[in-house]
């Protein structure tokens, strides 16, 4: 696969591969990825500013119009933000739009998306667990160890109630998440924080049905004790062996409701 930054490229002949003139939406969409290529590659964050209109123009060959165009764009997916009388700059990450492609991803998989679901989450979620336990075995995390008991023990009062458990089962993952410290996978454990809290509701159901409520939280259990011990490896594994059972309960959907998606 080639490396070639597409701004490279943006200023060639006006023609592709087929002798086609390029049209102003190709240049503009290629002047997009342009400039995503342009943010990846110099680590541009939140806030920072990039090269003026004019600038990039020159920079990629193009008009200023396809350069207005393909931030146009971007601005609107909210990647950039414009601002009148100034470049545009970086906006922080938006987490919708990934969410959006996952949910979409979820919803055209096979049998509604729990399986795709629970491959996605499975190993991320471990990796969560692991890096939450070391995160919180300093000293001076104890007001975020005290508050994970505290969900903890929050749960195990809420266990008989079907609709409040899952709220904080979905409350507790998150938590986890967060105290990774790792913002990429809490971004994308987040972005799928819907069907999600759909799967858990179906999962409750489930087990209501089957006679199986409270192995779940004996696994909350064993994975918050691990964590708030400094256990990387055990919180891991813990993790590693709730993700399976989930999985392999594989609930129906509830009545009136398709599959997680």
């Amino acid at each position: 696969m080639s490396t070639t930054p597409a701004w490279a490229y943006l200023s060639d002949d006006g023609t592709g591969e087929e002798g086609t003139a390029l049209s102003r939406e190709s240049l503009a969409a290629r002047a997009r990825q342009a400039v995503l290529d342009l943010i990846d590659d110099e680590g541009l964050g939140e806030g920072d500013t990039l090269p003026a209109t004019g600038a990039l123009a020159e920079r990629f060959g193009v008009s200023r119009t396809v350069v207005r165009e393909a931030l146009s764009a971007l601005a609107a997916l909210g990647i950039i933000e414009i601002a009148n009388g100034r470049s545009a700059s970086v906006r922080a990450p938006d987490h919708s739009l990934i969410r959006f492609s996952l949910a979409r991803a979820l919803r055209e998989s096979p049998g509604g998306g729990f399986t795709a679901l629970m491959d996605l989450r499975s190993p991320l979620e471990a990796r969560a667990a692991r890096l939450a336990a070391v995160s919180l075995a300093s000293e001076e995390r104890s007001e975020d160890r005290q508050g994970l008991a505290d969900l903890l023990r929050e749960m195990g009062e809420a266990l008989e109630d079907s609709e409040r458990y899952p709220q904080l089962d979905l409350r507790l993952h998150g938590e986890i998440a967060r105290l990774s410290g790792n913002l990429a996978l809490q971004g994308v454990l987040d972005a799928v924080r819907t069907p999600l809290f759909r799967a858990m509701q179906d999962l409750r159901a489930t087990r209501d049905t089957r006679g199986l409520v409270g192995a779940e939280h004996a696994e909350h259990v064993r994975i918050v004790e691990a964590i708030l011990a400094g256990n990387a490896r055990g919180a891991e594994a813990a993790m590693a062996e709730h993700m399976e059972a989930v999985a392999s309960l594989d609930a129906p959907a509830a009545p009136g409701r398709t599959r997680p998606g």
